[in-house]
């Protein structure tokens, strides 16, 4: 018995000083993988950071435009006026009617053609602000929601990319 009880004090401390080296091994390689992580991103090895040899860090100093250079470089779209729509709404509402205008944005190509199209829109427009509930329009979010199904139906007459999107200029509860 005394041998056992001797072979348990001597495993304790064997898995004690195993444990601690286990321990110091682990942070020492944290350290180590940090380290080596950081010069690795530093010197351009990792394409992160400031040493990346990516599109960015390709660009020399000339290369980059200037804010006044930025600043007048515009995209090649064009914003057709969708007529000011005004709408009922159903029984229930807090409010009488809707006012409703909003611009149509579109790559400058097909600014004719969509203009050619807005008798449809409008078509298409109407007939989904007047199938609104009053919690559909009065709701949170109620803005969004409703430019986002208009956008859609809007694509779906103009055609996929003839449409880049719907800015909502006035939208007015009374």
């Amino acid at each position: 018995m005394a041998t056992a009880e001797a072979t348990g004090t001597e495993t304790d401390d064997s898995g004690k000083k195993s444990s601690k080296i286990g321990l110091i091994l682990s942070i020492v390689l944290c350290l180590l993988g940090a380290g080596l992580g950081y010069f690795g991103i530093l010197s351009g090895l990792v394409p992160f950071g400031p040493g990346a040899s990516g599109h960015e860090a390709s660009q020399s100093a000339d290369d980059i435009p200037t804010t006044q250079e930025a600043s007048s470089v515009r995209p090649d779209v064009a914003f057709v006026t969708i007529p000011t729509l005004i709408v009922t709404l159903p029984p229930g509402a807090k409010n009488d009617h809707l006012r409703f205008s909003a611009q149509i944005e579109v790559p400058s190509e097909y600014q004719d053609d969509v203009e050619y199209l807005m008798p449809r829109i409008q078509d298409v427009m109407n007939g989904y602000l007047r199938a609104l509930t009053a919690e559909d329009i009065e709701g949170p979010g109620a803005l969004f929601k409703i430019r986002l199904h208009l956008f859609r139906r809007i694509a779906v007459v103009v055609g996929l990319g003839k449409a880049n999107s719907l800015l909502v200029t006035e939208f007015i509860l009374n």
